[in-house]
């Protein structure tokens, strides 16, 4: 009497010493599938041109006519024929088809990952201020006035004493003050984009001749 297929094809891997995970590794056919035709479950096997293309990959390891084999199933089997509803069964080795709706925005937030990277000093360092008149911390005038000038990143706002000053693309800036007899104090404030700051306080001691 022949042997039923799912016999027939563990007698001939156990001759070859071949166990389930090792046919699985050879064969590269989805475990829930090889197991069903160890069990002789046709019914439980996708529609026939892949059916027939896992026997062909279990023939070829147990050096077999994968034709033999595929008459064995064809007579033990109701052998299903494609149809537009079936598809390639899923095994660990397919590629997943991309989800197209995803592409732009992961595509913008890594644009935006990257820009930030390639900018984090400007949102996220100190804002620099070089103040070159005065230059000292402490200055002493005879003159009314004074122009206060500097240096300072035109990406970042200035204040002087809470008033936004302008700077020039060259990263100068520069601003004219009347100044009271005494102590005149000048806060010089920079700020960057996500609120890092940077101060420099100066003071110009307004002596009058007449005083």
């Amino acid at each position: 009497m022949e042997k039923p297929l799912n016999e027939l094809i563990k007698e001939r891997l156990a001759a070859k010493d071949l166990n389930l995970e090792k046919a699985l590794q050879l064969t590269e056919i989805p475990r829930h599938y090889l197991e069903a035709i160890l069990k002789g479950q046709w019914s439980r096997l996708p529609a026939a041109p892949y059916a027939k293309g896992y026997l062909k990959k279990i023939a070829a390891i147990i050096d077999s006519d994968g034709k033999e084999l595929w008459d064995l199933y064809e007579n033990e089997s109701e052998v299903r024929a494609s149809g537009a509803n079936d598809k390639l069964p899923e095994n660990r080795f397919a590629i997943k088809t991309a989800n197209h709706r995803l592409i732009w925005p992961i595509a913008i937030v890594a644009a935006l990952a990257v820009y930030v990277f390639l900018n984090a000093d400007r949102f996220l360092g100190v804002p620099k201020i070089d103040v070159d008149s005065p230059l000292s911390a402490t200055f002493i005038t005879t003159f009314p006035s004074f122009t206060l000038r500097g240096n300072a990143d035109p990406r970042d706002k200035l204040y002087i004493n809470g008033e936004e000053v302008y700077i020039d693309k060259n990263g100068g800036f520069q601003k004219n003050y009347n100044l009271q007899p005494g102590v005149n104090t000048f806060e010089f404030l920079a700020t960057r984009f996500l609120g890092r700051e940077n101060k420099v306080v100066k003071q110009i001691i307004y002596q009058p001749n007449n005083l």
